[in-house]
């Protein structure tokens, strides 16, 4: 009986150190510092978010002054050949012009969001934050640092 009972507090020994060291391991494990960021706010302030949109509200001002004016010439020509002969012109025109708006401007969104994230990163860096989510990810915790991004920007 009694080598029973040394074998019994030994385990328990055993199994206390154990836990004890677990739990001192996870209290040394390293403490997130959370940040938010209102991503629409900081895309809103954005001032190559504004130039860009100002400068495709040109294009396409432009293209649809190019499609009135198709319109209008497609419509008063009485030869129906001509007529159709302009109508595929105009088509390939506009339809070229539209992709190539699309294309810089998915080119240029991208660039501007890259360098908006990268910015953010730095922001958080500086203020040793570990991790970044959008506010619309969180319900509740993490620190704002949406108005120092901006403030950045500028």
């Amino acid at each position: 009986m009694k080598k029973e009972n040394i074998w019994l507090v030994g385990a328990c020994a055993l199994f206390f150190i154990g836990g004890y060291t677990m739990n001192d391991v996870a209290v040394s494990l390293p403490r997130y510092k959370v940040a938010v960021v209102d991503i629409t706010k900081v895309m809103e302030q954005s001032k190559d978010i504004k130039n860009l949109k100002a400068s495709q509200d040109k294009q396409l001002s432009e293209l649809q002054t190019l499609i009135s004016k198709a319109q209008n010439e497609i419509a008063n020509t009485p030869d129906q050949n001509r007529a159709i002969e302009l109508q595929l012109n105009y088509g390939k025109q506009i339809e070229t012009k539209r992709n190539a708006i699309d294309e810089e401007y998915s080119k240029k969104i991208v660039q501007i969001t890259s360098n908006i994230k990268n910015l953010i990163s730095t922001q958080a860096k500086k203020t040793d934050y570990n991790l970044v989510l959008p506010t619309g990810m969180v319900i509740s915790g993490g620190e704002d640092i949406t108005d120092s991004v901006i403030k950045e920007m500028r």
